[in-house]
């Protein structure tokens, strides 16, 4: 079954659970419990306002609980004042509540007070000193403050807790964004030993290893990406990116183009450089047209005229 079907399927049950609590409603309106449920259902298919509606009816009946689910869904929904002034309710009426400092904890990382997350990340540790998901999120709390010390220690301590895909994958991500390259690709070739089915260990080591500048091991990985991923754009863009960089540029060429078919505009930027590498002058000029028509990016539309003008349009 491919994901856009496993999508459509989980829509369709969603609208039934939707429809079956909705009827509930009508025929119990004052059961506060009903109205978080639908809330919940509503959250899963992105539809905030619904949800917000439903946790709102579930307070007005009495269930303080639902602050937690409505903070929740602001916080989703970009309205963090008012998340947090949810969330923090929930704190004031149960400061073991490890559910509301999660969700806080990601209000203030959206809202980039980094410090203020750690603290609400802290929080949960300090109840269960074992809790290997707390330590992981106050990680990557210290790495957006640009703590990478502390990232580590706790990221460290989640692995030595739990050695789980999602432990591992983050320090991995935290070793390549310090550039810590070959710590990097340790972490991400764990994933795929852990699972060999899974397309993020792949373009994960893919990317540690083009960082590196090694380039023939990092095209190998985006080729098993392309293979095992459902939706490869990402591999074609990135193996491209690889060619270009090794000068072959046929290759880059057939990859950039594969990635515009599956709808990544933004490639006609890099095929364009691959064109013009090749002296195919109109075949360039051509996709750099496109990029300066069409593309959202104001730092590429400078770079693709600058290119024509090289190229003596």
């Amino acid at each position: 079954m491919t994901t856009e079907w496993r999508l459509i399927l989980e829509q369709l049950q969603l609208e039934k659970v939707i429809a079956d609590f909705s009827k509930s409603i009508e025929l119990n309106p004052d059961e506060s419990s009903t109205y978080v449920k639908r809330g919940v259902a509503y959250l899963s298919k992105g539809e905030y306002e619904k949800a917000v509606a439903g946790f709102s009816r579930a307070i007005e009946l009495g269930d303080d609980s639902a602050y937690l689910d409505r903070g929740s869904a602001y916080g989703q929904k970009g309205e963090y004042a008012r998340a947090i002034a949810d969330l923090t309710k929930v704190i004031e009426t149960n400061p073991n509540s490890v559910g509301a400092y999660w969700e806080r904890g990601q209000v203030y990382i959206n809202k980039g007070e980094y410090a203020k997350a750690v603290t609400d990340y802290t929080k949960p540790i300090e109840m269960d000193p074992n809790n290997d998901l707390a330590y992981r999120h106050r990680g990557v709390a210290y790495v957006d403050m640009g703590e990478n010390d502390k990232a580590v220690a706790d990221l460290n301590k989640a692995i030595s807790l739990r050695p789980d895909y999602q432990n591992i994958y983050e320090r991995g991500w935290l070793y390549e964004c310090i550039d810590k390259h070959d710590k990097a690709i340790a972490d991400f070739t764990k994933l795929t030993r852990m699972n060999p089915e899974a397309p993020d260990g792949y373009y994960s080591r893919g990317w540690a290893y083009a960082e590196k500048g090694n380039y023939d091991m990092a095209i190998a990985d985006f080729t098993k990406l392309i293979k095992l991923n459902p939706d490869p754009l990402d591999g074609y863009y990135c193996r491209g990116d690889a060619y270009l960089t090794l000068e072959k540029y046929d290759k880059a060429i057939a990859d950039f183009t594969k990635a515009i078919d599956l709808g990544d505009i933004y490639c006609h930027f890099s095929r364009g450089l691959a064109y013009a590498k090749l002296g195919k002058n109109p075949e360039a000029i051509a996709d750099f047209d496109v990029i300066i028509r069409l593309s959202e990016d104001p730092e590429l539309i400078p770079k693709a005229k600058k290119e024509i003008n090289k190229l003596g349009k």
